[in-house]
């Protein structure tokens, strides 16, 4: 399962390995800390206003003034245009390059505004982001040299969290007539402290992203002078302490309501205080969720459907999982996560399960299943009509987070025989559905239940040109156009590229990066760091097996390679499919599917050699190491891949090294790419 995602390059860092010792130059915990004392001990530097000449010592201080002097509320912009850090930093040296080029705040602020008017609009996520005026990568560059906002407006959750509680020390109380309002410092501080303590330990348990957005939610709240105050019951709950209230209405005429509750203010009466809680708890939930509205958004559309079902190795691989292992599937209770149309519901309930709870998170696709399913005659009536017409079938569709099942439909803990789900998003973790699928494994899975897929596993290899756009650009109706080329290369550097590639492009054997047992993996080890070693095939042998040819160029001259190509496959084993095990591929040497593969391209080409040939010369200047001079035979390195702190998104770090002749070796710089 998956769909389209905008790729934002992060910052890069170099890997430095000694030629003589081979080993790496890595600052330890102590030398941090070091750091951070002597940072601490340095004067605060200088923040411009975005607008105007004023200097501040902080960039909270810079945003207060933003939204008093020039009536831009960067904060409430950012969570509103759904910004994340990148994004941040191209739209502050955005606007500083257009305050240089003289266009005055109250004009740059009105364009501001309009963009925000339009993120309203109904369009996706990405389409506002490209359709922004500081989308470009080059307002990643600093337009002021070290400008400390730009690594000070973001800095951590400590600085965000005593923001807030400065915030929270000056909430208002009212008392009387509307606007009559004191500073609540001294009478609030014992609460305040108490909130700070609460948000600092709910904070270690919340999303990074929503824990940002919920705070500037609750900033801003605060500042319009809600009343503040805390639960004090011992057993109350962190999530649930409340943070404000709406101040009481007051009228001077009207009468109090029916409870008796009133006062006297200027000869009237003063009607019954209405309060309104709101709980940290509450506003991280309710981002949460906008943002999960967004993502099952886009599986509401029938186009990605259409994709996924015509998508033969993947749907003919669940088909025969389902349908041809009756050992597993007959009178089983299945669980369907992420169901869209059902189809992998309709194969269970066909053969033979007793039950087939299906859940999706799209009320659009849970209404077309439940419908699909009653055509088929496989809908479970006497649950999904409340005539109950008799049951005709297995299948129960349930409309809502897996998260979120038994607000919906109880289901009873460790009841279900299988779960089946087709999580699997680009490079394997996009999308981050597998968290759902080890959700409900810990809570419905019957001890000795069965998981379709139950393994998981990535591999990589090295392409070539052909893996690349630049012989398409070399050649354009017979004009050289490689500068193009060149410019979309440079550009593949920093962002992956999901593409198809064709296996003659593979140039290197395959390695093994990281393997997952889906039944025994915790949630965090969807974050891994992996070393992987590529090399040419031996003379003669390609990677499907085929034999090349003697007169082959890459067995008479060195082979460049561009990058790596990363895939996964997923495996319906024997462990649960006694009768007909099958396996997933998204290998290049393999019928493609609607996944593709994942192409990390190298800032530079790395020149190959075969190996037995490096190996015999003498030891090389390591800086020469991988070019056509002296090829390397052996490309090395790290791939990491974890969780981003934009939710449901993944980063890649790449680190690599050229080895050669004499066990001389090159390193490159750290690079980064997000899916």
């Amino acid at each position: 399962m998956a769909t389209g995602g905008s790729s934002v390059p992060l910052e890069s860092g170099e890997r430095e390995i000694h030629e003589d010792s081979g080993e790496e130059d890595v600052e330890g915990w102590a030398d941090w800390e070091a750091d951070a004392d002597d940072g601490e001990q340095e004067d605060a530097e200088d923040c411009i206003c975005l607008f105007c000449d004023e200097i501040f010592t902080s960039a909270a201080s810079v945003f207060a003034h933003c939204q008093a002097k020039h009536s831009f509320d960067f904060l409430k912009f950012r969570r509103e245009q759904r910004l994340g850090f990148y994004d941040c930093l191209r739209l502050i040296n955005y606007i500083r390059s257009q305050v240089a080029d003289r266009v005055s705040p109250e004009v740059l602020i009105e364009d501001l505004k309009a963009v925000r008017a339009s993120a309203k609009l109904e369009c996706t996520e990405d389409d506002q982001l490209r359709g922004s005026p500081w989308s470009g990568d080059k307002y990643l560059t600093p337009y002021l040299p070290n400008d400390p906002l730009l690594y000070s407006f973001d800095d951590s959750e400590d600085e965000d969290i005593d923001d807030l509680d400065a915030a929270v020390k000056m909430t208002t109380t009212f008392e009387g007539k509307r606007g009559q309002m004191e500073n609540s410092d001294t009478s609030n501080g014992s609460s305040a402290a108490e909130l700070s303590e609460s948000l600092r330990e709910l904070m270690l348990t919340t999303d990074p992203e929503i824990t940002a957005h919920a705070t500037a939610i609750l900033a801003e709240e605060i500042s319009k002078g809600a009343e503040f105050r805390v639960e004090d019951e011992a057993d109350d709950d962190i999530g649930d302490r409340v943070l404000w209230e709406t101040p009481p209405e007051t009228s001077g005429s009207s009468t109090a309501e029916d409870d008796g509750t009133s006062g006297t203010q200027g000869g009237g009466q003063l009607k019954k205080k209405k309060t309104y809680k709101v709980t940290f708890a509450s506003v991280a939930e309710k981002e949460k969720l906008n943002i999960n509205r967004s993502y099952f958004g886009s599986y509401s559309g029938f186009g990605i459907h259409r994709e996924m079902l015509g998508d033969k190795v993947r749907t003919e691989t669940y088909q025969a999982a389902l349908m041809e292992n009756p050992s597993l599937i007959k009178d089983a209770v299945v669980m369907d996560i992420g169901c869209g149309t059902g189809i992998l519901s309709l194969f269970a309930a066909k053969a033979g399960a007793s039950k087939v709870i299906s859940v999706d998170g799209s009320e659009k696709m849970t209404a077309v299943a439940t419908q699909v399913a009653r055509a088929n005659g496989l809908l479970d009536e006497n649950i999904s009509n409340e005539e109950r017409t008799g049951r005709t079938g297995a299948i129960t569709v349930v409309a809502g987070m897996i998260e979120e099942l038994n607000s919906s439909m109880p289901v009873p803990e460790r009841s279900v025989d299988v779960l089946v789900s087709e999580w699997m998003g680009y490079c394997l973790l996009f999308e981050s559905m597998l968290g759902s699928v080890l959700y409900a494994r810990d809570k419905w899975l019957k001890p000795g239940g069965a998981m379709l897929p139950d393994t998981a596993t990535m591999y990589v290899a090295g392409f070539g040109k052909g893996g690349t756009s630049l012989s398409f650009w070399e050649d354009v109706y017979g004009f050289d156009m490689s500068t193009v080329g060149e410019e979309v290369l440079h550009d593949a550097t920093k962002h992956p590229i999901i593409d198809v590639i064709a296996a003659k492009d593979v140039i290197t054997d395959t390695c093994l990066l990281k393997e997952f047992d889906l039944l025994s993996m915790k949630h965090d080890d969807v974050d891994y760091t992996a070393d992987f070693n590529v090399k040419l095939p031996p003379k003669g042998e390609h990677e499907t097996g085929a034999v090349v040819p003697a007169e082959d160029d890459r067995l008479s001259k060195p082979v460049w390679c561009y990058g790596l190509v990363v895939w996964f496959d997923t495996g319906f084993t024997s462990r649960f499919c006694k009768e007909k095990p099958v396996n997933l591929s998204t290998s290049p040497h393999l019928p493609k599917t609607h996944w593709a593969q994942t192409l990390l391209t190298f800032r530079e080409p790395v020149a190959l050699g075969q190996e037995e040939t490096m190996l015999e010369g003498n030891r090389s200047d390591r800086d020469e190491v991988g070019t056509e001079k002296l090829p390397a035979y052996k490309i090395g390195g790290r791939i990491s891949i974890a969780r981003s702190y934009r939710y449901r998104s993944i980063d890649i770090s790449l680190e690599t090294s050229a080895f050669g002749a004499g066990g001389a070796v090159k390193s490159w710089p750290v690079q980064m790419f997000d899916i």
